[in-house]
């Protein structure tokens, strides 16, 4: 009875840091979202203009936008199953420029932050349009992006739904 009760306490212990204390350290994880304003990049700015030609309106940009998404991460971030187990301190990365140049491994908190940035840089979506929304995946926190489209909020969530072939629309959650 007492191993039973040292490994509901680790398990306890475990689940408190994974989803309370990491999420108050994490950058872009927090229980809110107060995402920092900075100075974007030219370069983003430069793509939300190009995602914004090629859309012929809300729901085109967020489309384009979620493929744009997909597609760097597959060229570029090496968002992937598995690898956030080994790539901790890349957790920790907060600086816009460095998120978007890197040809590092991204976490889903930082992915969903250029997200945002380049939600509300486009003409189509303010920050009142985006909820950001956690849920339970392969044992850790997941983050993915709720987006108000036409009245209704899809979800948004390339780092977890869309590196599983996933469409816009569903969201990762539990095992995958």
């Amino acid at each position: 009875m007492e191993i039973l009760f040292y490994i509901l306490l680790a398990f306890g212990a475990y689940l408190f840091f994974a989803f309370v204390l990491l999420r108050l350290v994490a950058p872009f994880m927090g229980f809110r979202l107060n995402w920092p304003v900075v100075q974007v990049p030219i370069e983003i700015k430069q793509a939300v203009k190009s995602l914004e030609d090629g859309s012929d309106g809300q729901a085109s940009f967020l489309r384009n936008l979620y493929l744009f998404v997909l597609e760097k991460n597959k060229t570029q971030w090496s968002h992937s199953r598995g690898r956030a187990a080994i790539m901790l301190p890349r957790l920790f990365v907060k600086d816009l420029n460095e998120i978007w140049k890197t040809k590092k491994f991204v976490y889903c908190n930082a992915i969903n932050y250029v997200a945002y940035v380049m939600l509300v840089q486009s003409k189509y979506f303010k920050p009142d349009d985006i909820k950001v929304r956690h849920v339970f995946l392969n044992f850790v926190p997941h983050q993915y992006l709720q987006v108000k489209l036409e009245g209704k909020w899809l979800d948004f969530d390339p780092a977890g739904s869309g590196i599983r072939g996933g469409s816009l629309g569903t969201h990762a959650s539990f095992f995958g």
